[in-house]
């Protein structure tokens, strides 16, 4: 797999040869991952019925981290090259909650994360 690299701002940028910068394999995938985990339900004009509906379960004051959970292994099932996920582990910092997922790939095991 081969996609644009994005910055810890999910923006794209340019590599050391001043070319827009690509991640591949393993690293394109978790990227993925971590982009397709932020997409809100409708937020794709061509693909409305994928996302999360972050409102409804993750931005009340008791989010239901059960349906995050849920949402969560059904969007990044649908990466390429994602074989399946492990264990999604859930904190909770004042008004934050962020999670940390064990992605299985085709390249092998590692996490993904991010901020709710």
């Amino acid at each position: 797999m081969k996609t644009l690299a994005t910055n810890n701002d999910f923006d794209i940028y340019r590599d050391n040869s001043r070319n827009i910068a690509m991640v591949t394999d393993l690293q394109a995938v978790i990227q993925t991952c971590e982009h397709v985990a932020r997409t809100k339900l409708t937020e794709l004009p061509y693909a409305q019925s994928r996302g999360i509906p972050f409102f409804d379960i993750a931005l009340g004051s008791q989010p239901d981290v059960s349906l995050y959970d849920m949402f969560l292994r059904k969007v990044y099932k649908t990466v390429p090259g994602v074989e399946g996920v492990g264990n999604i582990n859930f904190s909770k910092n004042g008004d934050t909650l962020s999670y940390t997922a064990q992605i299985r790939t085709i390249y092998g095991t590692e996490s993904a994360s991010g901020i709710i």
